[in-house]
């Protein structure tokens, strides 16, 4: 039996420039059917990293002739919701041309809408509802089978003589440090570059769900919907795992940048503090970047010096709105005053920010999102990622719009190609879809274009050359950004 993790032939978002990242969902899970089956073979067929384009994925997957092919993704940046519609395209074309081929997908999107997955899919033959790791693994072992019973894998959804079949929930992996490392080894890990300049990139994921599971999050999507609210249910892997992982990276495949892609790496002191104690222990040489909350941040200013020297060169930070009541309203549970002193205690430390946020809200008008920047403006992060507010099924904001009529279900066949978070997907009480778009590339344009912002960011002698470079990339993608957020440039096709 042979399974293949195919990533098709896409491009990145406009405002990344080149970026050619692993897709970390299928190293993990191919990692984990290494340890959990044995006899199992695997290949990984990164068309975006080869600068395959479709013909040529469908000769590859000839060649290889797997019996599986798996698609999904875990993380909302490899393009937002978007990425679905390529997946989907996918998997119906190797199905067509090889019908012998069995088509599993899961992953974000996929875990929480997994019957409409398959209702409006039907060469998929196989969806994952919920993590992925033990629901691919038993899958396989019954397609192994000389009678396969599919109806004992919790968390599947398949086919029975042409009916959708949703098997009982699976729980939670509950220890994260019971997963293996992930299969680097599948990958062209020479190939993958981020922003353009970071040359022998590569992304982490070292703990799943959030503390906060603010209401428009697009992880809930990684989750089944019949689970408690599952991701709530923080779960992480231990300091020495990560710090594990950085010393493979770097000393078997050459990676000196990475991102960890958690949704939040700092919630406990403990972790960052052994983090931090690790890599200079032993003097690990990874330049690396995590995404954390305000909050946080603050409880460990003590921390932010030696945070520096162990490589860290720059944070993400999530702020969203910029009103008290509002972020209480979305449920973020940091103030505005944390995320200011947070992004000018790391510039004092010498670590660089990134700043995320959002309009599209129902009650967004034009003078909300202009009084919005301004207090973004104050905050003054050295980047920003601004995105457009797209509800994602699973999550209480899908929940809310989809019953009030503002979407549906059936918007996600129409228009899933627009929904890659840099295009607006549905008007609020105020202002139509194209009126956003320009108010997103007018607050871009004007953030990077404040006297002495890219100087400092660009120039500073504390922060680390990968921040410059940077910079420089969100600069020069400026006028793709305008084009993405109108609709006259997406991510989907190849660069």
């Amino acid at each position: 039996m042979k399974i293949l993790f195919l990533q098709p032939p896409l491009g990145a978002w406009a405002m990344w420039g080149t970026h050619r990242a692993i897709n970390i969902g299928h190293a993990q899970l191919a990692g984990y059917l290494r340890a959990h089956n044995p006899g199992i073979q695997m290949e990984a067929l990164d068309c975006r990293a080869l600068g395959l384009n479709d013909a040529q994925m469908l000769e590859r997957v000839g060649e290889i002739k797997p019996d599986i092919v798996y698609v999904g993704d875990i993380l909302h940046t490899t393009g937002g919701l978007a990425v679905v519609f390529i997946y989907n395209e996918a998997a119906r074309k190797v199905k067509e041309r090889f019908p012998r081929v069995h088509t599993i997908v899961g992953g974000i999107f996929y875990a929480s809408a997994t019957e409409f997955t398959m209702q409006e899919n039907p060469k998929i033959d196989f969806c994952i509802s919920g993590e992925c790791e033990e629901t691919l693994s038993d899958i396989v072992k019954a397609l192994s089978s000389s009678k396969p019973d599919f109806s004992l894998v919790k968390g599947a959804a398949w086919r029975q003589n042409g009916k959708i079949i949703l098997n009982a929930y699976r729980p939670l992996i509950k220890d994260l440090d019971s997963l293996p490392m992930p299969a680097y080894d599948l990958f062209p890990m020479d190939k993958y570059v981020g922003h353009t300049y970071w040359k022998n990139y590569s992304e982490t994921w070292n703990s799943r769900g959030c503390p906060a599971a603010c209401t428009f999050c697009y992880e809930w999507g990684q989750y089944d919907p019949r689970g408690n609210q599952d991701l709530k249910n923080y779960r992480f892997r231990s300091a020495a795992k990560v710090v594990e992982e950085m010393e493979i990276l770097y000393n078997q495949y050459g990676t000196r940048v990475i991102v960890m892609m958690d949704d939040c790496y700092n919630v406990s002191r403990k972790r960052m503090e052994e983090t931090i104690e690790l890599c200079l222990k032993k003097n690990v040489q990874m330049k690396w970047m995590p995404l954390g909350r305000a909050p946080y941040f603050i409880r460990d200013i003590d921390l932010f010096k030696d945070l520096k020297k162990t490589g860290c060169f720059m944070c993400l930070v999530g702020l969203e709105v910029a009103d008290d009541e509002e972020l209480k309203k979305i449920k973020k549970g940091i103030t505005v005053e944390q995320v200011k002193e947070t992004v000018a205690k790391l510039r004092e430390a010498g670590i660089a920010t990134v700043l995320t946020w959002m309009i599209g809200f129902e009650d967004d008008n034009e003078e909300i999102i202009k009084s919005r920047f301004a207090a973004i403006d104050e905050i003054d992060p050295d980047i920003i990622a601004l995105q457009f507010l797209t509800p994602i099924p699973g999550s209480p904001i899908w929940d809310d719009v989809t019953a009030r009529g503002l979407l549906k279900m059936e918007d996600l066949n129409k228009k899933i190609k627009q929904w890659d978070f840099h295009q607006p997907i549905m008007p609020t009480k105020y202002l139509s879809t194209p009126a956003l778009a320009d108010l997103a590339s007018w607050a871009f344009r004007e953030f990077f274009s404040k006297p002495g912002r890219i100087q400092r960011a660009m120039h500073n002698k504390k922060y680390d050359p990968l921040v410059s470079v940077c910079v420089r990339d969100f600069m020069e993608n400026a006028n793709n950004y305008e084009k993405e957020t109108h609709g006259t440039k997406s991510y989907v096709g190849k660069e």
